[in-house]
């Protein structure tokens, strides 16, 4: 039985051994969703260097900051 299970597994994403702990690759909607686009890199690396640091007490607090710091960037031409 085992050795039909690792047959079936084998035929998805491969699952990594680290120190014996089995691990999946990390996740991804699909193999062409992954961000490439150097605009938009730089649009989410100002964003999260706005909201570094900063403590929220609840979720619209976040929802406010994230998009006063999205609007910021969006000025700067990013």
């Amino acid at each position: 039985m085992a050795r039909l299970s690792t047959n079936i597994l084998s035929q998805w994403e491969p699952v990594f051994v680290t120190r014996g702990v089995p691990k999946q690759p990390d996740y991804a909607r699909s193999k062409h969703s992954v961000q490439t686009s150097p605009r938009l890199k730089a649009f989410q690396a100002c964003v999260a260097s706005s909201l570094a640091g900063k403590k929220f007490a609840n979720r619209i607090e976040v929802r406010t900051a994230l998009a006063s710091a999205a609007s910021s960037c969006r000025g700067r031409g990013l």
